[in-house]
């Protein structure tokens, strides 16, 4: 089979063309994971994949993971402002290529590494077998390899072996295991919180909420949450409960056994979902979700809060979470209802005192009223001196990213390129900011993600998988390859927390040679993966191994 190798830091796509790199070489911290990208010939006869290590590398720690890359169309690209557009000309000095076209961004798990051909129809949902799809005669593998935090460092090889009936290919590997840590999720210096969709994963698997399976499914997409390394798990909020159109009560059980789940999975922290929120960016009252004709400053909104925060509160106390808890209270307030904001976090706590409050903000007047901050990336570069005052006195200060601003800034648009979704990281260890959060992680919108990545909402379309960064597999969520590379950034950040404390003027140095700001980074994956390479260096001549 010809075939060639690519990073894990670019896109590729049905036509891309070979670049004759035959060689896999890998270098990885302990507890970090690296991979690569094969692209090859669809096989034309029953074929089956398989990686021999040279070496014992089980005993030493490392594990190996093959996947087939599934390709998912991107019908619209991502507006140089807003949301999408489908004039090329708005777009074109920032975007990959002009929509539509497929890329290569679905992970498929070969388990048993056989590769088979199958129908048109590239859902794995409703698909058994591994199939061509819209990707013609092209085969594109990802192989990834993880090191335990107590895996032997050293060098090792191996062969990732393509049999053909009687003919095989052998794609050799190389892999330094260096003796630089990446902590477990659990002791992490940056945290990281993506919203989960409670309501579509009964409709994205066809389950009935609140069953048996839909419960197995969700514990399946915590621990891919975990592996991506959040720290926060959000909850879905409490139920009303009215009786002849006069609220009584909250259910929270769907709250509670998410949160018990999550816990059982590994969850390092819980946050539960949101309260309330405008109607209109710019007014200044919040509504509680449960009745929007009724303000949060009013005596029956109120008296509405207290039931709900009280209830909570009690399935929080009974569960033993409070060390474990925060809040996310109004998403995104605005600085024309950041004062009510504040009254609206005065009530809460009343009722559920030493919970951190946290929300996405576009504000910096929020202070006493919000425990982590967490601007959106432009927000944060807008403001930044008011920020970085915050910062200077103690705030906790995370930063987000979504569909708006569109244009070329770091995001983890289709459309954009892989490398933006791994180096976003790097600049929130630049401006110190020590957690990420995105909406969504899987908000599949639309009758058919695999081809029209690009959801709907509120009649535009978003940027095509702004929406979720896994996709819905038979029995729980795929990855993606952005998901790998928000992992791998993850991982980047806290080896640059730990450089920068040692050595901060050359890790600033190694940051800015892959990013300025979050409008300004490389596009090419080979400079990140350098930079990333020099980093564990640079971390191997400054310490000594594991102090």
């Amino acid at each position: 089979m010809h075939y060639s190798i690519f990073t894990d830091t670019d896109w590729l796509y049905p036509d891309s063309p070979h670049n004759g790199n035959q060689d896999i070489q890998l270098t990885l911290p302990l507890g970090g994971h690296a991979g690569a990208q094969i692209l090859g010939d669809i096989p034309e006869r029953p074929s089956r994949l398989a990686f021999t290590w040279s070496q014992d590398a089980e005993k030493a720690g490392l594990t190996v993971s093959l996947f087939r890359l599934l390709p998912v169309g991107v019908n619209e690209n991502t507006d140089s402002e807003l949301m999408t557009t489908t004039d090329y000309e708005r777009c074109k000095s920032f975007v990959t290529r002009k929509a539509p076209f497929d890329v290569y961004d679905a992970l498929c798990p070969l388990e048993d590494g056989s590769l088979e051909n199958g129908s048109s129809n590239n859902n794995p949902l409703e698909n058994d077998s591994l199939n061509n799809g819209s990707s013609g005669q092209r085969l594109v593998l990802y192989l990834r390899i993880d090191a335990s935090i107590d895996a032997v460092p050293g060098n090792y090889s191996g062969e990732l072996c393509l049999y053909e009936d009687n003919r095989e290919t052998k794609i050799p590997l190389t892999c330094k295991i260096s003796p630089v840590l990446v902590p477990p999720v659990s002791s992490s210096a940056l945290g990281m919180l993506n919203f989960f969709d409670y309501d579509g994963l009964a409709n994205q698997h066809h389950v009935a909420k609140n069953s048996e399976e839909y419960w197995a499914l969700f514990s399946h997409y915590v621990k891919a949450q975990i592996q991506m390394r959040c720290t926060h798990i959000l909850l879905p909020p409490g139920e009303a409960i009215f009786e002849n159109g006069k609220l009584i009560d909250f259910d929270f059980s769907m709250a509670e056994r998410a949160g018990q789940i999550a816990r059982q999975e590994g969850a390092r922290f819980l946050c539960g979902g949101h309260i309330a929120h405008w109607h209109e960016w710019d007014e200044q009252e919040y509504y509680p979700n449960w009745d929007q004709t009724l303000g949060i400053t009013t005596t029956d909104g109120y008296l509405q809060l207290r039931l709900y925060l009280t209830k909570w509160n009690e399935i929080v106390t009974k569960n033993h979470w409070q060390e474990y808890m925060s809040q996310a209270l109004a998403d995104e307030p605005q600085t024309h209802n950041d004062a009510t904001y504040r009254i609206l976090a005065g009530i809460f706590r009343k009722f559920m005192p030493g919970i951190p409050i946290i929300d996405a903000v576009e504000t910096t007047n929020l202070g006493g009223g919000i425990d982590i901050w967490v601007p959106k990336q432009d927000t944060y570069e807008k403001w930044r001196d008011e920020y970085e005052k915050l910062q200077a006195a103690g705030e906790t200060m995370w930063f987000y990213t979504c569909a708006f601003p569109a244009g070329p800034i770091m995001n983890r648009s289709m459309d954009l390129p892989l490398t933006a979704s791994r180096a976003v990281f790097w600049m929130g260890a630049l401006y110190r900011l020590s957690g990420f959060l995105h909406w969504g992680f899987n908000y599949y919108i639309g009758d058919d993600i695999w081809h029209s990545a690009c959801c709907p909402h509120k009649g535009a379309l978003l940027p095509a998988g702004d929406a979720h960064i896994v996709y819905p597999g038979k029995n729980g969520p795929l990855r993606s390859m952005r998901f790998e590379a928000q992992c791998a950034g993850a991982e980047d950040y806290e080896l640059l927390v730990q450089a920068a404390r040692i050595a901060p003027d050359k890790t600033e140095r190694l940051i800015r040679s892959v990013c300025t700001s979050f409008r300004d980074y490389t596009r090419d994956g080979t400079i990140l993966t350098e930079m990333k390479n020099n980093l564990i260096s640079l971390l191997e001549s400054e310490v000594t191994p594991n102090a």
